[in-house]
This record gives C-alpha cells, sequence and structure tokens, in this order.
C-alpha cells in the first residue's frame, strides 16, 4: 500500500477473487489428540510427504503411542537454552523430573492438576468395562 498522509481518505480496494481449492474431494485423516496437553498428531503416520517427494524414509513409520515418555527420567519441566539461534531450535539444558517436582511447592499446582486430569481418564477408561 503506497504512503498517505495521516487523515487522508483511505482508497478503497476490490476485495480479491476467491481461489478455487486445489483438490476437487475432501481428504480426511485421523488424528488422536492427548488427554493431557491437547496437543494432536496423525494417528498413522506414513511417510506420506517424503514419499510425495521422492525422499527416502531413514526411520520406521507407524501408529503413534504414549509410551516415549521415561516416567522416572524424562523432565517434566524443561530449562531451555532460548538465547536464539536461527534453526537450532530450543535446546534442553535442564529440568524437573516428576520425582523432584512432588518435593516443590512451586509447582504444587502443576502436579495436582496431572494428578487430578490422569485420575480422570483412568476413570473413565475403567468405567466403559
Amino acid at each position: 500500500m503506497p504512503w498517505r498522509p495521516r487523515g487522508a481518505p483511505k482508497e478503497t480496494l476490490a476485495p480479491k477473487p476467491k481461489r478455487e481449492p486445489r483438490i476437487d474431494h475432501i481428504v480426511e485423516a485421523l488424528f488422536l489428540s492427548c488427554p493431557v496437553c491437547g496437543f494432536s498428531r496423525k494417528l498413522d503416520k506414513s511417510g506420506r510427504w517424503a514419499r510425495l517427494r521422492n525422499k527416502e524414509i531413514d526411520i520406521v513409520k507407524g501408529r503413534v503411542h504414549f509410551g516415549n515418555f521415561d516416567l522416572d527420567d524424562s523432565y517434566l519441566v524443561q530449562i531451555r537454552d532460548c538465547s536464539g539461534s536461527r534453526g537450532h531450535g530450543f535446546p534442553v539444558t535442564g529440568g524437573y523430573t516428576l520425582e523432584q517436582l512432588k518435593d516443590m511447592p512451586e509447582y504444587g499446582e502443576v502436579v495436582a492438576e496431572l494428578k487430578r486430569t490422569c485420575e480422570a481418564i483412568l476413570d473413565k477408561l475403567s468405567s466403559g468395562s
């Protein structure tokens, strides 16, 4: 938009025409949403993105699972380096495990909320049988 002095009337622009969709049909995919955090990911990892671009897939894809968090050693609260070098993400520099968080009063609300959520999930799963 070109420069105009403050208070000058705005130009009326014609709306952009709607773009036609690239595909004619609806493409659906199943996603699994984590009941604890709400993060969702595709249920079945097929590597379709890589195959469409003729790239080699060097890892085995499959069904998503919840067992990738080690309850004894993984940090539930992570400390990350946010000093910022582009393209490197935020590397984990430390943190607190679940066992350590239980004894820290400043994270008492987080632990209590996690406990309530997990109990509600377990009650929901066990009431169906």
